[in-house]
């Protein structure tokens, strides 16, 4: 009796056992509880509507972390506090943008890799203003597509909205593969007699409005067809023109080609005079100052002709004497005639 009642109390106990710690793995995922230790970060957004406390973070799809708290700084801006698994890294680059989920209105937190120092941040640093974005604007953007919505099932609805709005956040599907889904679907449009009628409607009111406005129209059409007639009648004066164009174009890449060496060569000349003059900016402005008086010296020297008339007076020759000390050897002179002292 003893052994029957500790068999049972053994077997209940290791049932109780086994279904506590299902209960706790039960809570473990649907709850989904991190056991390793999380690093936190900021963000901060111009407008994150929509996104809630414990949505999730993710990069390229992959979840590494959860929202922990949305406040509003001081200076109107809305501040996203998350957490990230220890093994992801973050940098001053990193940009942080609010996704649609789905098209009932969930939202999550993704984080990408844009342009910037490869710096890493530290737990508790903040993303700036300028590396967030906003969510999409989905009741704009899903509004001027009504129209073709409203010929269309619910499925097909949401089969389409789902890949739109994946199209722009540049996440899956692109435009070309949802403009082909559109394709697709849009062949139920030839079983809506009302819709088709409202659009043979809507063309008998256009043509209406032309027949109103005929004889502008049949003027329109007239010169246009008058203009038409004249390029035909100088295509070949314009297809020369072209030619001529072309051949032009042609000349000048080729001078061009030919003149990039010497303009190379010039520019480099150029800077190096530049420098020369910078560097002596004082003798250069002297020498610009007494240029002018020179040359009007010379032009009176040279009013006779095509020559220069000189009186030589004195022919000293300078030598170096003892201890580099300069000698001046008198070899010619005369005090006479224009060499007179005044």
């Amino acid at each position: 009796m003893n052994n029957n009642v500790r068999r049972a109390a053994i077997s209940f106990s290791i049932f109780v056992i086994v279904c506590v710690i299902g209960t706790l793995a039960l809570l473990a995922v649907f709850s989904q509880f991190r056991f390793s230790r999380e690093q936190t970060y900021r963000a901060e957004f111009a407008d994150v509507s929509g996104l809630t406390t414990g949505d999730f973070v993710r990069i390229a799809g992959v979840e590494v972390g959860k929202v922990k708290k949305i406040s509003i700084t001081p200076d109107s801006l809305a501040l996203v506090e998350f957490s990230a698994e220890p093994t992801v890294v973050l940098t001053h680059g990193t940009k942080a943008a609010v996704r649609w989920e789905n098209p009932i209105g969930d939202r999550y937190l993704a984080l990408t890799e844009g342009a910037g120092t490869t710096q890493r941040l530290n737990s508790g640093d903040t993303i700036a203003l300028a590396n967030t974005e906003p969510a999409l604007d989905l009741d704009t953007l899903l509004g001027g597509f009504r129209p073709l919505f409203r010929a269309l099932d619910p499925q097909q609805v949401n089969a389409l909205s789902g890949q739109l709005i994946a199209a722009f956040q540049d996440e899956g599907a692109t435009i070309g593969s949802f403009l082909s889904q559109t394709a697709t679907v849009t062949s139920t449009l030839a079983d809506r007699d009302e819709l088709i009628g409202q659009v043979i409607t809507n063309l008998n009111t256009v043509m209406g409005s032309l027949s109103n406005q005929s004889g502008q129209f049949a003027k329109a059409v007239d010169s246009l067809s008058e203009l038409t007639r004249g390029l035909a009648a100088r295509r070949a004066d314009i297809t020369t023109a072209l030619a001529y164009t072309n051949a032009g174009a042609k000349t000048i890449a080729d001078l061009l080609v030919q003149a990039r060496e010497p303009a190379k060569d010039l520019i480099a000349q150029t800077d190096r005079v530049g420098s020369l003059i910078a560097a002596d900016h004082v003798w250069f402005d002297n020498f610009l100052e007494t240029v002018p008086h020179s040359y009007k010296v010379l032009s009176r020297l040279g009013i006779m002709g095509d020559f220069f008339t000189f009186y030589l007076c004195d022919l000293v020759l300078k030598v170096n004497g003892k201890g580099g000390q300069p000698v001046y050897v008198k070899l010619a002179g005369q005090d006479t005639g224009r060499c007179a002292p005044a």
